[in-house]
């Protein structure tokens, strides 16, 4: 009966680890990127206008599996069923599979390392400024399955947009003649510094910026069929010749808000594994170090000692090794005389049993 009981409560600890209900889901790492629906009327798009958003992202008003898109919804690749939910510990929250995309595939598939999975995470303009301030992560996340009851939802301020954010973000657009926004205007603003435009920044792209960037693609070298667009090659070279003349740096003071992609687990077992490795000679009654302390408390984890953490090896430490060595036949009577006493044998199956029950 104790063995059963001291069963159950080590398993509690497992899933309380993270104060969430892991019991039954698996640890996988991931490539997560985010996504959202435009909207009309949004301040700025992406790819210009609303129509080439829609072209290029859908409407996103419901995912694969017909549902109405929601706070957190997932696209994993088709191996991950409709309704499968998946724990992210570095964004606190829980999400639930039920799109799919293009893009969102397996490990080993178009040079992916991990799995792909995106994240919806809005409408309108201030989602896409969230999308794409996240850009891509490499986060640990736990796959549960559907039946599972867990609430799916997340804090969005997990997702900061950043302080700069058309400064940091041109560098992934192509600006074009017909297009106005806040991007434009940055790009008018870095090309007047260099001498190429010769006006008032307006963030409209008219013929006037298009010779101006004409002029800078000429003057640099650059190889490209479409003299005047703002394309990969010429975002590049602009990025290279600001940040030698230090004009992208001034401009950039502000340091973009990241998420530190840490695996909680991985740090829980690092501490675990560093108090563990004080205890290294034998402790018996009478004894009062720091040594004790630590046996105490993960004795307490384990289920065995239910008195203060107080570093003094008395009678109620005796009983608490005694019983765990009789649970794990290192003893076979509380008669013999090794009970209570924490020697070699013990200390190795403590250490193991610890880690298994409060690690993996």
């Amino acid at each position: 009966m104790k063995k059963v009981l001291f069963g159950l409560m080590t398993l509690g600890l497992v899933w309380t680890s993270f104060g969430i209900d892991l019991r039954g889901c698996y640890k996988k790492v991931f490539k997560v990127s985010a996504y959202y629906s435009p909207v009309w009327g949004q301040k700025f798009y992406y790819k210009w206008s609303y129509w080439k958003e829609v072209k290029l992202n859908w409407k996103w008003i419901r995912g694969a599996s017909w549902k109405v898109v929601f706070n957190w919804m997932l696209a994993a690749p088709k191996s991950y069923k409709f309704g499968t939910k998946i724990y992210f510990p570095a964004l606190g929250g829980v999400g639930q599979v039920e799109d799919r995309g293009q893009a969102i595939v397996h490990a080993g598939e178009r040079w992916q390392s991990y799995d792909r999975i995106d994240i919806w995470v809005g409408k309108g303009d201030k989602a896409l400024m969230r999308a794409l301030s996240f850009g891509k992560k490499t986060l640990v996340g736990y796959v549960c399955p559907a039946n599972k009851p867990l609430k799916v939802g997340f804090d969005y301020s997990k997702f900061p947009v950043y302080p700069n954010f058309f400064e940091k973000t041109l560098w992934w657009v192509g600006l074009y003649v017909g297009r106005k926004d806040q991007w434009v205007k940055t790009l008018q603003t870095y090309l007047r510094e260099l001498g190429f435009f010769n006006y008032n920044p307006t963030g409209y792209f008219g013929n006037i910026t298009k010779l101006a960037v004409t002029r800078f693609q000429k003057a640099y070298w650059i190889q490209t069929k479409w003299w005047g667009y703002f394309g990969p090659e010429t975002r590049a070279k602009l990025k290279e010749i600001l940040k030698k003349k230090w004009i992208l740096k001034q401009k950039q003071v502000s340091k973009p808000v990241s998420i530190v992609v840490a695996d909680p687990q991985q740090q829980k077992k690092k501490q675990i594994e560093k108090e563990l490795s004080i205890l290294k000679r034998g402790l018996g009654k009478g004894y009062h170090t720091y040594e004790v302390k630590i046996l105490q408390k993960y004795l307490k984890h384990l289920g065995y000692y239910d008195w203060p953490v107080n570093g003094y090896y008395d009678e109620s430490t005796v009983k608490a090794v005694s019983n765990f060595q009789l649970d794990n036949e290192i003893i076979t009577s509380t008669d013999s005389f090794a009970a209570g006493w924490f020697g070699p044998k013990t200390r190795q199956v403590f250490k193991k049993l610890v880690m298994e029950k409060l690690v993996n």
